[in-house]
């Protein structure tokens, strides 16, 4: 299993329409064969002043999705939809940062 993870930050003046147009633009990438699990994450502002030290707040947003393996992965980044919304959110982003980590083990919680 692979999880593709996108940091971003929007830029200060996109309208909240815009936003949430963007959003839906990338819900919709759900819907390409290849991707499991996708969730857009805002930061969290922790309650708790102790906690708010440890965390970066680099980034305020992210992308995550995962995938089976890196076949998949590949087959994502090659759909037109994909190439199309991945322009719209750099079109909206001041900072973007992409990883992707390969699972190495699950721990039953």
């Amino acid at each position: 299993m692979i999880r593709h993870i996108v940091l971003f930050n929007l830029k200060p003046d996109l309208e909240a329409a815009d936003r949430d147009w963007l959003f839906g633009q990338i819900q919709g990438l759900g819907k390409i064969a290849s991707a499991r699990r996708l969730a857009i994450n805002r930061l969290l502002d922790p309650r708790e002043g102790w906690y708010k030290e440890r965390i970066s707040a680099e980034y305020g947003w992210a992308l995550t999705m995962e995938f089976d393996d890196e076949d998949g992965l590949y087959a994502y980044q090659k759909d037109p939809q994909h190439v199309t919304v991945a322009a719209e959110i750099r079109k909206r982003v001041t900072n973007i940062k992409v990883v992707d980590f390969v699972n190495v083990t699950t721990f039953a919680g």
